[in-house]
């Protein structure tokens, strides 16, 4: 089948801000993709039990980003895209701990609300995964006393808008 080309993309404006607001994570449910997790034209909506059951993670200013690296191999023809979700967390606590051990031993769904009031969602059809923690007290007053958490996917196709984010 040949590939055809959409649409041209004019000059944007200069108006678009980076950084995440704030994230959001479930654990991964594979039979929520294409029944409570519905993709159109890399929109998803939540519906049903995919509304429930997230947690809201708090993100402070200019400390939590998002990327996404497609890769192509064209002797094989295959085409994949490597989402990374990195932020940190601040002040070393026993609750957060906790949550951090579950997050090493599940997969999830990410949805990261970012500075221009998008929301993506991260991990859709095969989960995204915490690859690296990092706990630290710091040296100095004022260096950060918590957590780096850097989570890592891929998927079959560009990460998506989650249309209906402020229902999560």
């Amino acid at each position: 089948m040949a590939c055809t080309l959409l649409a041209s993309f004019p000059f944007a404006c200069r108006n678009s801000n980076g950084g995440v607001q704030e994230i959001k994570v479930k654990i991964f449910d594979p039979n929520a993709v294409g029944t409570t997790l519905v993709e159109t034209s890399g929109t998803v909506v939540a519906s049903g039990a995919s509304l429930v059951d997230w947690q809201l993670l708090f993100c402070e200013k200019i400390a939590a980003n998002f990327t996404e690296t497609g890769t192509t191999n064209v002797q094989n023809g295959t085409s994949s895209y490597k989402d990374m979700v990195s932020f940190i967390f601040n002040r070393l606590q026993v609750a957060f701990r906790n949550e951090l051990k579950t997050y090493h031993q599940v997969s999830l769904h990410i949805a990261a609300k970012d500075n221009n009031g998008v929301g993506w969602l991260f991990g859709y059809t095969r989960g995204i995964d915490l690859i690296t923690s990092v706990s630290a007290s710091g040296t100095n007053y004022e260096d950060r006393s918590g957590y780096t958490l850097t989570f890592e996917g891929t998927e079959p196709n560009p990460m998506t808008v989650i249309s209906n984010y402020s229902d999560l």
